[in-house]
Parts: C-alpha cells; structure tokens; sequence
C-alpha cells in the first residue's frame, strides 16, 4: 500500500507536534512544507527531511502531494481550506476552523462539492479517554448527568499569546467541541472575561463559560493563560463529569516531566498524543474506510456561533444558543 503524502501550511509550534505524529503513522509521510518564514522554513526543510514549497499554492498545486495539513493563523485558514479542497486535496485543519460560520460553512461546501474530506483539528475528543468516556455517558453507566468541568490552566507569556487570539477562541473553541461531543449542544450560556497579566495586548487572558445543557445539567467552561496550576490537585487540563450514578475524570496532569515542546514549557503526554491520535483517524478511519470525523465541521460552525455569542455578550445574562 503507497503512503499518503502530506504537505504542511505552516512549521510553527503546532507543526512540530503534528510531524511527530505523522512520523509515527504506518500509511503516511511528511512530503512537503511551506511557510512565510523562509529561514525557518529552510531549517525544518533539513530537519524534517521534507521538500521545502516557495508558498502555499505551490503546495497544494503539487502532483506530489495528496493531503494538506492547514497550521498556518487562522486569517489564512479559509482562503487555503478552498483552495486545496478545489485542487482535490483531503484536508486537516487547526482550530479554530476559520474567523466565522460563514466561512466554515462555505469550507463545508466546498468539501462537499469536491467529495473530499475536510477534518476540523478538534484534537482532544480522540483520546481513547475521550471515547471511553463518551461510551459510558451514551450506554448511561454515570446515570443521569448533573454537571461538567473542563479547564486550561496554562500560563502564557505576553510574547506567545501575541501569536493567538484571546482565549476565548484559543481555548473556548476545545472547551465547546468536547463538551458538544460528550453531552450535546448547550441550550442557554453565559460568559465573562478579564484581562490579568497582559501589558500591551488588547485581549482576554482568563475566561469563564457557564452552560445550561438539555437535561437541565450545567457545565463550567474555565480558561486561563494567566496563571499555572502547580498544586497538589492540579486543573492545568481536565475534564470531569457528574451523574447520579458516577463520573469520571481525565486529566493531562497523570504524566509530566520537563521537556518543552510546541507551545507548552512542559511535557504533558497526554496532549502530545492527542496529535497522534487525531492523524490516525483521519488517515486510517476517515480517508481510507470512508468515515465521518468524530467532530465535523457542523460541529465547527456550531463552536464558532457560540464563541461569536459569548464574544457579543460579555457578561450579560444566560443567552439562548
């Protein structure tokens, strides 16, 4: 069986996480890169081992490529999802999925139109956790669900979060698709932000979501670039639900040691995998046996209209989704 060959929009931070994974895949290779940054683009091209694209339509215009992988900022992401899509590439894309619903639903069609598949990089609902967990909500070994957490607790200097948008979108948009993959689309929500530590961005740096899920379960949705969660019951990623039966927990913090890589000063396995995890469904489930991602891009457009929601709503009352 020839592997795929992928082509990355994008060498930063993330892409050094997603080319660990696709080295470790059976089915496919690291075939090609781009980049604005030519010295950087010039280093991963040794690094990598990877043949170096003048630029993104290069790229995707390659015979010699099969499938793109879009890491570039999100400004890019809708201008480039068409673009490889109309030139019959397959397509991950990092999240967010693109600045609005509009874009992401004209991504969809385009996919659509093209009978290829374009796969939101909704990375934390493939952990095998993830699923184990989704399974026991749906065959209702938890009984009746009464409530969910979900937190990011990461510290982010001024200089890195310059190179995302506040985490209302950064962090909000894993926070939304999880909890749209565990237990559904929320009914009502509310949202609040503040800015604690930043100098000179004009964007938040802690958020809080409060949601009202069918059922009448509520959900807690906190994210934090300000601040690290050092203590002996660490939040620094976690997920835990509720119900009248059990919960569960998942937790990032089970390994750590440090090791930076990406954006995080530390390792924390549990997240590098989730990369693994995502390219090995996308390549082996949805390319190959035909089968829809775990979070569409349905699902990306919903997560989008709830961020514009919150972001047009700040501190007001619970608002209907």
């Amino acid at each position: 069986m020839s592997k795929h060959r992928i082509g990355f929009i994008g060498t930063g931070a993330v892409a050094e996480l997603h080319q660990l994974s696709v080295d470790k895949l059976e089915h496919a290779e690291l075939a090609g890169i781009t980049d604005l940054n030519q010295e950087r683009l010039s280093r991963r091209e040794k690094e990598w081992q990877a043949k170096a694209y003048p630029d993104a339509r290069a790229l995707i215009e390659s015979d010699e490529i099969d499938i793109i992988y879009i890491l570039s900022p999100v400004e890019a992401h809708y201008e480039q999802a068409v673009q490889a899509l109309k030139a019959g590439k397959h397509v991950l894309i990092e999240k967010p999925v693109a600045m609005t619903v509009e874009q992401i639903r004209e991504i969809g069609r385009v996919a659509q139109e093209m009978n290829r598949i374009c796969f939101p990089a909704h990375n934390y609902i493939y952990h095998p956790e993830m699923i184990k967990m989704k399974r026991y909500i749906e065959e209702g070994a938890l009984g009746q669900i009464c409530s969910a957490w979900f937190t990011f607790i990461i510290h982010h200097s001024e200089e890195l979060a310059s190179h995302y948008p506040g985490v209302i979108r950064q962090i909000m948009t894993h926070h939304l698709y999880t909890t749209l993959y565990l237990l559904g689309k929320p009914e009502a929500m509310s949202c609040s932000a503040t800015k604690l530590h930043y100098q000179t961005l004009e964007r938040e740096d802690q958020s809080v979501m409060l949601l009202e899920m069918p059922g009448g379960a509520q959900a807690v949705l906190f994210s934090s670039f300000a601040c690290d969660d050092d203590t002996s019951s660490p939040w620094t990623y976690l997920v835990k639900v509720l119900g009248t039966q059990g919960g569960m927990n998942y937790s990032w913090r089970d390994v750590l040691y440090n090791r930076a890589i990406g954006t995080l000063g530390k390792a924390y396995p549990k997240y590098e995998e989730l990369f693994f995890y995502e390219s090995e469904y996308f390549i082996n489930e949805c390319i190959d046996k035909g089968k829809a991602p775990l979070s569409t891009l349905q699902d990306a457009a919903v997560v989008q209209h709830m961020v514009e929601l919150a972001e047009a709503n700040l501190g007001k009352h619970m608002i209907s989704c």
